[in-house]
């Protein structure tokens, strides 16, 4: 048993999945350990979704309860519920092989949770890792607030007879599960998402380039227009206005490109003044919040750059889903 359980059924569960995690793993596993769960039963399980590194060795020498998975590759809502359904607790805390929980995280997500019935799940904030200014940047779209949430993300405290009821998370979406989890809880349960403004955990992106950044944000437009979608047909239209702003913002950065080369100086003059005063105004709003210069500058440059992948991901997900052959009905 894990960090002085007592005899009987745990209250909290720690989930932590991971998928060739083993530069950050054994951090993850070990900020399990040493959360403040004094006089609480816990359990700790690690779910591999099939690594080739050294993840579940360092798994098997951290303490874990439970060891589950590696035989194969999953994704992320396939090793959640994998961990869910061998979970114990009444409380489950979901935390991602690359990120170490704060250690007064779980007992004060708990409380918070015993305290309000209306609420299926709590996260707090994410801080990243590596404090360089383009990952200080990179983490103001992680905004602290204190609140009702439409969503949280791969990092939360959930009530589990909540996924148990709402059947775990979404296995046949390939990128944002828990969004659409989230959806589904607050519009079928009539349950609430609520953030608190403290840390939860460290998160390590682990950008070796702009390659990998581009990369997000093109899985970043596919969530987008998965979800758009998927939540289209309702009342509560999860990203889809998000999903067209990204449409449209890339459509005007194509037609300010063509201007750039092949329009007449005045439109030129035009095209770089108005982008100018687009980056001066995030830059401008950005400082006004307390950020530094440096931080300011990368963070107005990448909102708008962030537009093209992510519009490109838009894009393939919807020639993805159009090349399918659809269902006929027998």
């Amino acid at each position: 048993m894990t960090n002085g359980q007592q005899n009987g059924e745990p209250d909290v569960t720690i989930v932590v999945i991971g998928y060739n995690e083993a530069a950050t793993l054994r951090a993850c596993l070990e900020s399990a350990h040493a959360a403040d769960l004094d006089g609480i039963p816990h359990e700790l399980i690690y779910v591999d979704g099939g690594s080739t590194d050294d993840s579940m060795r360092i798994a098997h020498t951290a303490g874990t309860d439970k060891i589950l998975g590696g035989d194969r590759r999953r994704r992320a809502a396939e090793n959640r519920n994998l961990g869910l359904r061998a979970a114990r607790g009444q409380y489950v805390q979901f935390v991602d092989g690359d990120m170490a929980m704060d250690p007064g995280w779980p007992r004060a997500a708990l409380a918070f949770l015993r305290e309000h019935d209306e609420y299926a799940a709590v996260c707090g904030n994410l801080r990243e890792a590596n404090q360089s200014p383009l990952f200080r940047a990179l983490q103001l779209e992680w905004a602290p607030r204190e609140g009702v949430i439409r969503h949280c993300g791969g990092a939360a405290m959930y009530r589990r007879d909540v996924l148990n009821e709402i059947g775990g998370f979404p296995e046949d979406v390939v990128y944002g599960e828990e969004p659409y989890l989230c959806w589904r809880i607050r519009n079928e349960l009539g349950k609430k998402i609520y953030q608190i403004n403290r840390l939860m955990a460290d998160h390590d992106l682990g950008f070796a380039g702009w390659r990998d950044f581009w990369k997000r944000q093109v899985r970043c437009g596919a969530t987008y227009a998965e979800i758009a979608v998927r939540c289209y047909h309702s009342n509560d239209r999860l990203w889809f206005k998000e999903a067209i702003m990204n449409a449209a913002w890339f459509g005007a950065i194509l037609v300010a490109l063509a201007v750039l080369i092949t329009g007449p100086v005045p439109a030129r003059w035009f095209v770089l003044i108005a982008a100018l005063a687009l980056f001066q105004r995030k830059f401008s709003q950005t400082i006004r919040a307390g950020h530094p210069a440096d931080v300011a500058a990368i963070y107005a440059l990448q909102t708008y750059y962030a537009k093209i992948p992510i519009a490109i991901g838009e894009i393939k997900w919807l020639i993805s889903r159009l090349s399918k052959p659809s269902r006929k009905s027998s």
